[in-house]
């Protein structure tokens, strides 16, 4: 299970501060500043139907660039997760993966797959949801870049692991926009045999899926669904806690999750809904549910997160202890990132910075040192 990383964020946040301790003649022995490639990388998705590209900011130097990588990504990047030294990156409607040296940035590999959408590793792999196949992937990650796949529900989106398996949420939207009807499943895939071991059905249209690997449970959004051209959703976005040691859904809340980022450890989930309260569906708005209860947990907006105008997505990274929470704002113009930093004293989240102009429609994060941790 990954565990918070209690002494990353100190290096970062103190970066470009001299410490010192002591030595037998009582010189002060400084600490060498962090490498100037030591950072998050920020995949910025773009306006609809324009290019994506990656953007870097450096915690050795404090500086943004969106131009992180030299070549050209094309349009719809989705997702991102940095496994090893590597970096991977999904480009939707490119029809690929973008593997780079996450250290350099230097191009490795461009793995050709058929609208690929969420990513996820674990031990040795990266897994791939592709929306059109209707597979999941899984890549090995030495050089060879060995692919094998199987074949799980319709139009999968978003997957998750706990418990040693894998889930995948099907949504089934390109069939029912093809005159067939949404999915309703979630596929459990056992990643030693590759091979779908059960389904569990939960809802029309899911397509957000998360795990708290303590308790083993899944939260699991359903994304609003429109009929005709109304604007007002005939089934609004739903979230959905699944038990999966019964693989069943435990309870349903009022709301949905467009974006979750659980933190077993903090019995924290954070969440981004367009449906919570009184909220009018125009933008995002950014909770905090705690997750001591799988029946009935409490949510409220997240208070911290006041000045976020759109909240769009959002990751919690384990290796910097810290909460990123991409603001698109009105999806043209340049977006924010927001870090708010796991402090082990409170136990609690709270803003460690200034918010980092990146580029439009922030979507994804990804550290660029990865220390092995397994669910």
């Amino acid at each position: 299970m990954k565990k918070i990383n209690f002494f990353y964020l100190s290096l970062l946040a103190g970066a470009l501060l001299t410490l010192g301790a002591c030595n037998d003649k009582d010189e002060v022995t400084p600490i060498e500043p962090t490498p100037e490639n030591v950072g998050i990388f920020v995949l910025n998705e773009g306006t609809y139907g324009g290019t994506s590209n990656l953007g870097f900011y450096s915690y050795g130097t404090y500086q943004y660039t969106n131009a992180a990588y030299s070549g050209n990504l094309g349009a719809g990047a989705n997702d991102m997760i940095t496994y090893g030294t590597k970096l991977y990156i999904s480009v939707t409607d490119a029809n690929k993966i973008v593997v780079l040296n996450a250290l350099t940035k230097e191009e490795l590999k461009v793995i050709d797959v058929s609208t690929p959408r969420y990513l996820l590793a674990l031990k040795g792999k990266v897994y791939a949801t592709s929306s059109k196949e209707n597979k999941l992937y899984a890549i090995d990650t030495t050089d060879s870049y060995n692919m094998k796949n199987v074949e799980v529900g319709h139009s999968p989106e978003q997957l998750t692991t706990t418990n040693g398996k894998i889930y995948v949420a099907n949504s089934g939207w390109r069939e029912k926009l093809a005159g067939g009807d949404y999915d309703n499943h979630i596929s459990v895939v056992n990643p030693s045999t590759l091979t779908v071991e059960t389904n569990i059905t939960v809802a029309d249209n899911i397509t957000t899926i998360a795990a708290d690997t303590k308790t083993n449970v899944l939260y699991v959004n359903a994304s609003a669904i429109y009929d005709g051209e109304s604007t007002e959703p005939a089934v609004p976005s739903k979230l959905y806690i699944v038990n999966t040691a019964t693989n069943t859904v435990a309870t349903s809340l009022s709301f949905g999750a467009e974006a979750i980022a659980v933190i077993p450890e903090l019995q924290q989930a954070y969440l981004i809904s367009h449906n919570y309260g009184d909220n009018d569906g125009s933008k995002g708005q950014l909770l905090v549910m705690n997750t001591s209860s799988s029946t009935s947990p409490t949510v409220q907006p997240f208070a911290a997160s006041s000045n976020i105008t759109n909240p769009y997505s959002l990751n919690f990274i384990y290796e910097a202890s810290s909460l990123y929470v991409g603001d698109a704002s009105d999806y043209s113009s340049n977006g924010k990132m927001y870090i708010f930093a796991y402090d082990q004293y409170s136990g609690g989240l709270i803003s460690a910075s200034q918010p980092i102009d990146v580029g439009v429609s922030p979507k994804a994060f990804a550290v660029s040192h990865y220390q092995s941790s397994e669910n």
